[in-house]
């Protein structure tokens, strides 16, 4: 494989000239670039096959050198920027370009794999089961007087309750923990033991399934209205987020850079440093995040098995690539300088989400 790209590279480099004179100036031309005004000497009337070539081309870097910056992107942490800072900027892709092309995949696989209706979908059947509708439901039943003193006034029954663990911690005098069930994977699914007062169950508030379980089903008409505005929301939250994910990814990195200029201040390291440090292991978060989308695609694994994969492999790499472009003398200054970059990290992440759910409800509202 690398034998072929190399003698396309190679064939990328010989003169190929359609015509004589530049058609943009009408400069002779003494090579595939005129040397006036710096225009490529194309065909002009370039097939489907050429003109998608040549916008990956350029837009993308669709070239070896792809490969050969991801080898070293994902095998060597650190040492893409070193050598990019050291002036070896040709054998690799510019670090703006090679953060495009990774999210020009991931959009690529999630539009076709997935899309936002099938993701709305899917947030609606979990959400209206499990997360949002029992909250709502209690929220409007203390609401109502009449309602809290029957939960008060009623015995109370030890049920196999499926809701969300957050009841238990939000209305203790009503919802009591004893047990978390786990399915056979180790994961919890919202299943445990609980005790609730027994009105829930003559009201027909929760009701025991085929399974065993008892579940939240009593809807009323404020419920399915506040229901209805939490779904707008998410669809909004999604649209946004699949739209402007690219810029949302490169936004972190200038203040990612920042932060590194804080925390590196004592040595006084140029901000363009900290910026090409910052641009390439959002790189690789892309990266990352794009191997556990597919992953999740292809094999379907456990929920935590995905996300020791994200904060395991974005930590360590972030450590090592510390150590090499910062040349900390001790592991220690390396890990715990980078835990504090990715605490910092983090935060700057959740203010943009804050963001982004603060503009979908803004959305939302202008709607209503």
């Amino acid at each position: 494989m690398f034998r072929r790209l190399r003698k396309a590279k190679a064939e990328e480099q010989k003169p190929n000239i359609p015509y004589k004179h530049c058609l943009n100036c009408n400069t002779e031309l003494q090579g595939n670039y005129c040397h006036i005004c710096g225009q490529q000497a194309i065909n002009p009337k370039p097939s489907v096959r050429d003109f998608i070539m040549e916008y990956l081309d350029n837009a993308y870097m669709w070239d070896p050198r792809l490969i050969r910056t991801l080898w070293v992107l994902v095998k060597q942490p650190g040492v893409l920027t070193n050598k990019f800072l050291a002036g070896k900027i040709r054998p690799y892709i510019h670090p703006l370009r090679l953060n495009m092309f990774i999210m020009f995949i991931f959009l690529s696989l999630f539009l076709f794999f997935s899309g936002t209706e099938k993701v709305n979908n899917s947030m609606h059947n979990i959400t209206n089961n499990v997360l949002v509708s029992p909250g709502i439901q209690m929220k409007i039943l203390l609401d109502d007087k009449e309602s809290v003193e029957k939960m008060n006034a009623s015995p109370r029954d030890t049920v196999r309750l499926y809701a969300p663990l957050y009841l238990a911690t939000a209305y203790p005098n009503f919802i009591s923990e004893l047990e978390v069930i786990e399915d056979t994977n180790g994961q919890s699914l919202d299943k445990w033991i609980a005790i609730v007062p027994h009105s829930l169950i003559e009201e027909n508030i929760i009701a025991q399934e085929s399974n065993g379980y008892y579940m939240f089903t009593c809807e009323t008409e404020k419920q399915k209205e506040m229901m209805n505005i939490f779904y707008s929301v998410w669809e909004q939250i999604v649209n946004i987020i699949t739209t402007y994910l690219p810029i949302i990814v490169l936004l972190t990195a200038p203040f990612l850079a920042l932060s590194l200029h804080i925390i590196q201040r004592k040595r006084r390291v140029p901000k363009m440093n900290h910026l090409i440090f910052s641009l390439h292991y959002t790189a690789f978060i892309e990266l990352l995040i794009t191997f556990i989308y597919i992953l999740f695609l292809v094999i379907r694994p456990p929920m935590w098995v995905l996300q020791y994969i994200m904060i395991g492999g974005s930590c360590s790499y972030l450590a090592v690539s510390f150590r090499r472009v910062y040349e900390t003398k001790s592991w220690f200054g390396a890990i715990s300088k980078s835990v504090l970059t990715s605490l910092i990290y983090l935060l700057i992440c959740l203010q943009i989400c804050i963001v982004i759910f603060f503009i979908a409800c803004i959305v939302v509202a202008n709607t209503l």
